[in-house]
C-alpha cells in the first residue's frame, strides 16, 4: 500500500531541514528632546497647548519607536517637606506623562537636577532627595532593572538592535553643588559596566542617556551649567569608551554642542520650552551598519506675561506660539552626522551644521 503525503506536510519537511537566517530590522528611529519641559507646567495650559501639541506630534510624525527624555520634566521646588514635595508631584508628574499619552508617544526619561529640587543640594534640601527620587520612580514608571539603591532611576532597555542605558548622575558626595557630585562611580558604575558587558555582542549599537554633559566645553542658555566631575577622565566615560557606546545623550545646558571623542559621539541640546524661542529635537534613524543623526529646530514666539512657579521669582512666559507660516515649513535640519560601521570600524560621516565643531566653545 503506497502511502501518501500531502503537499502541506511534504512542505513542511523540507523547510525544517533549511537552516533559517536571522532577520535583520528594517530602519527604526526614536527621538531625544531633554529638559521637556523644565517648568511645572499644567495639562492643558492656557496659551500653551498648541505650541506644544505641534512639537510633539512633529515628533510623531517621524514615527518613533519611542522618545528619550534626558531629564529636567518639571521645575520641582517642592520643598521644604516630604509632604510638600509629594504634594506637587502628584500634581505635575501625572500632567506630564498623560500629554505624551494622549499624543500616543511611549518615552523613557532620565533623572534631571530639577526632579530632586533643582541644584544646590545642602541641608534640608539634600536630605529630601530619596523623596524627590521616590516621587519620580513612582510617577515616571521606568525599567525597574537598575542598581538596587536606583531602581527606576538608572535602569536599561532593549530595542530591536540597540542597547540603551540611563543612568543617574546623581549621586552622593561633595562638589560646588553640595551634598551631590555628578557621575556614575561606585555601584552604580559596577552595574553599568554589566549591563554593557552582558548585552554589547547582542547588539549593533549602544546609546546612553544622562542629564550632564561629561565632554566640555559646552554652550549654555539659562543654565547653571551643571557637568559630570571628571569629565572624560572619569571612570563613567572611560567604562564607555571601553565597551564601544555610540552616542552620549545629555541635557541640562539648554543650548546646542555637539562633541566627539574617543568614539562617541556626545549630544547636548533640548527643549526648555517656556524660555527658549529656539526648542529642537532630535531624530535618530537607526539601521544595521550605522546611526543617522539629525537635529532640527523651530522658531518659537514666547509671551510677555510669566507663569506662577513654587518658590521661583521669573517662571516661563506665559504664552508660547509658532506662526501658522512656521508651522508651514515645520522643523527644520540643523546638524547632521552618520555613525557608519564597517568592517569593525566606526566611522563618523556626513558631517554638517552643529555637528561641525569648527565653531564650538573653545
Amino acid at each position: 500500500m503506497k502511502t501518501r503525503i500531502s503537499l502541506r506536510i511534504f512542505f513542511a519537511l523540507c523547510l525544517s531541514c533549511v537552516p533559517l537566517k536571522a532577520v535583520e530590522p528594517g530602519p527604526w528611529t526614536f527621538v531625544s528632546i531633554p529638559d521637556f519641559l523644565n517648568f511645572d507646567i499644567e495639562y492643558p495650559q492656557e496659551g500653551w497647548e498648541d505650541a506644544l501639541g505641534f512639537i510633539i506630534e512633529s515628533m510623531k510624525k517621524e514615527e518613533p519607536a519611542f522618545a528619550m527624555v534626558a531629564g529636567d520634566l518639571v521645575m520641582g521646588h517642592w520643598g521644604p517637606t516630604k509632604e510638600s514635595v509629594n504634594k506637587w508631584a502628584d500634581l505635575y508628574y501625572p500632567q506630564w506623562t498623560k500629554r505624551f499619552a494622549d499624543h500616543d508617544l511611549k518615552f523613557y526619561t532620565a533623572i534631571g537636577d530639577h526632579e530632586i529640587g533643582d541644584n544646590p543640594w545642602r541641608g534640608q534640601k539634600a536630605a529630601l532627595i530619596p523623596v524627590y527620587k521616590d516621587a519620580f520612580r513612582r510617577h515616571l514608571k521606568m525599567p525597574p532593572n537598575g542598581p538596587d539603591h536606583m531602581k527606576g532611576t538608572a535602569f536599561y532597555w532593549l530595542h530591536q538592535n540597540a542597547l540603551f542605558v540611563s543612568v543617574d548622575v546623581f549621586e552622593k558626595g561633595p562638589s560646588k553643588q553640595g551634598e551631590i557630585a555628578a557621575g556614575v562611580t561606585g555601584e552604580q558604575l559596577k552595574w553599568f559596566e554589566g549591563v554593557l558587558k552582558k548585552h554589547r555582542d547582542q547588539v549593533a549599537h549602544i546609546i546612553v542617556m544622562g542629564h550632564t554633559p561629561v565632554l566640555r566645553p559646552v554652550r549654555t542658555f539659562s543654565s547653571s551649567g551643571m557637568l559630570t566631575e571628571q569629565g572624560p577622565e572619569s571612570a563613567f566615560w572611560k567604562t564607555m569608551v571601553n565597551y564601544d557606546v555610540d552616542l552620549y545623550l545629555c541635557g541640562e545646558v539648554h543650548a546646542v554642542t555637539c562633541k566627539q571623542q574617543d568614539g562617541i559621539q556626545q549630544v547636548s541640546h533640548g527643549g526648555l520650552l517656556g524660555r527658549t524661542d529656539k526648542p529642537n529635537y532630535m531624530l535618530v534613524t537607526v539601521k544595521k551598519d550605522r546611526l543617522d543623526v539629525t537635529l532640527k529646530e523651530i522658531d518659537l514666539v514666547n509671551g510677555k506675561g510669566r507663569l506662577w512657579q513654587q518658590k521661583k521669582s521669573k517662571g516661563p512666559w506665559d504664552t508660547i506660539t509658532i506662526t501658522d507660516t512656521r508651522k508651514k515649513r515645520g522643523f527644520t535640519p540643523i546638524g547632521h552626522v552618520t555613525i557608519l560601521k564597517k568592517n569593525g570600524e566606526k566611522s563618523f560621516e556626513s558631517i554638517d551644521g552643529f555637528f561641525d565643531e569648527t565653531n564650538n566653545p573653545r
